[in-house]
């Protein structure tokens, strides 16, 4: 189906039990799982951390959040550099980004098996089988669910052509180019709103719908909150 080198997760050492299962599923999907483990270093041994959050991270110009969570964000925001400019420097070509509170949903394979034809003719930087577009409680998402269960109605949108924004990297495939570009954004905000103002109007950006990745959501550790989510 999709050509991908490896899923680059990024994995928080307070979830543990969370990416175990996720490198579960991408196995058993016939995809490599490559975690970045990241956290204030204090749960596992130090040799297990690929990067420590920063005491004090660049915030001077970071625009998300409040000034409570804004250092969360933007250490989320580094840890994601770094996890890819760890998978350049060992030569990745097209990656599955991953976080570790995703999984795959059981229709993974049927909507993929669907969409098989069009995948192999795609020309794509980025590829969203995870994604937030608008509310997922709004009635364009509630109608994209509802064809689905009651039609299988599947199907493959262009971001340029859509009059939203698309969020989310707990369940992209994105290939070298984008990849570098993530690298070189500024911390002032998260990659996906930087994306969305500066990228997807001018590259291959589609999503696969509905979505096959999801995010259980139960708790934000850059919130610092509840984010409950639908279950697919």
């Amino acid at each position: 189906m999709l050509k991908i080198d490896k899923a680059l997760c990024l994995c928080l050492d307070k979830r543990q039990d969370e990416w175990d299962e996720l490198k579960e599923e991408c196995e058993s999907h016939g995809i490599e799982f490559d975690p970045f483990v990241v956290g204030e270093g204090k749960l596992l041994p130090f040799e297990s951390y690929d990067r420590i959050d920063d005491k004090f991270p660049p915030v001077e110009h970071w625009q998300y959040g409040n000034p409570i969570t804004k250092k969360n964000h933007c250490n989320a925001f580094l840890s994601h550099q770094s996890m890819i400019r760890k998978a350049l420097s060992e030569g990745a070509e097209t990656v599955l980004l991953l976080e570790d509170d995703a999984y795959f949903t059981s229709r993974y394979d049927d909507v993929l098996g669907k969409l098989n034809e069009e995948l192999k003719e795609l020309d794509f930087d980025m590829l969203y089988l995870g994604w937030w577009i608008g509310n997922e409680y709004d009635e364009w998402n509630v109608k994209v669910e509802k064809e689905y269960k009651e039609e299988g109605k599947v199907g493959i949108g262009r971001i340029k052509d859509a009059h939203f924004t698309c969020g989310g990297l707990h369940g992209v495939i994105v290939k070298k180019p984008m990849l570098q570009v993530m690298t070189q954004l500024s911390p002032v905000n998260p990659i996906d709103s930087q994306l969305n103002r500066i990228a997807h109007r001018k590259i291959n950006s589609y999503y696969v719908f509905p979505k096959i990745i999801h995010d259980k959501g139960i708790f934000s550790h850059c919130e610092q909150a509840p984010c409950p989510r639908s279950k697919i």
